[in-house]
């Protein structure tokens, strides 16, 4: 675990996603045990790792309003359940930070935004992010749930452009 000072925390951020969305307070309980990220489809194949993301807002470091990172989180709430502090709803920070980015003008790079898309469509798909599935089979309702969730997140629109681009390259070809 990574040391810090006194001086390296600044309490600004944190306070400004805390005014923004009040759930965000319990960021701070976070002990940095690392179930999120053990449990977490997108750090399977990404970079990214809540609990520098967490680090990072509760040192006051903007930079990862700017990070790659916070485009790769799937919103499917494994993070919460795994979770052994109650009420730190991950997703909720998640979706706080991308929307902190569009506000300060940052938002996904393209490169990140295609890796997103085609790992937004495994998960559409298939309900998995990865090749192999990450135990049982998806529940019917945990399945209309991410639905919902993907639907708040505009994922499925982000996934529809990516398939009328693939048929037009298709057609292309013919």
């Amino acid at each position: 675990m990574d040391e810090y000072s006194d001086s390296d925390w600044n309490w600004d951020f944190y306070e400004e996603l805390v005014d923004d969305v009040e759930d965000n307070k319990n960021i701070i309980q976070c002990i940095s045990c690392g179930k999120c990220v053990g449990d977490c489809p997108a750090a399977k194949v990404s970079n990214f790792n809540i609990r520098k993301i967490i680090g990072k807002v509760l040192r006051g470091d903007k930079s990862v309003l700017k990070d790659s990172d916070i485009w790769f989180c799937y919103l499917c709430e494994r993070c919460k359940r795994v979770c052994p502090k109650d009420n730190i709803n991950i997703p909720l920070l998640i979706i706080n930070l991308r929307n902190e980015s569009f506000k300060k003008g940052f938002g996904p790079r393209y490169n990140d935004l295609r890796k997103y898309v085609e790992m937004s469509e495994r998960f559409l798909t298939s309900g998995v992010v990865v090749e192999e599935p990450l135990g049982e089979p998806l529940l019917k309702e945990r399945i209309e749930e991410l639905n919902e969730i993907c639907n708040f997140a505009r994922i499925q629109y982000v996934f529809a452009s990516s398939t009328n681009k693939t048929k037009k390259k298709k057609i292309k070809k013919t």
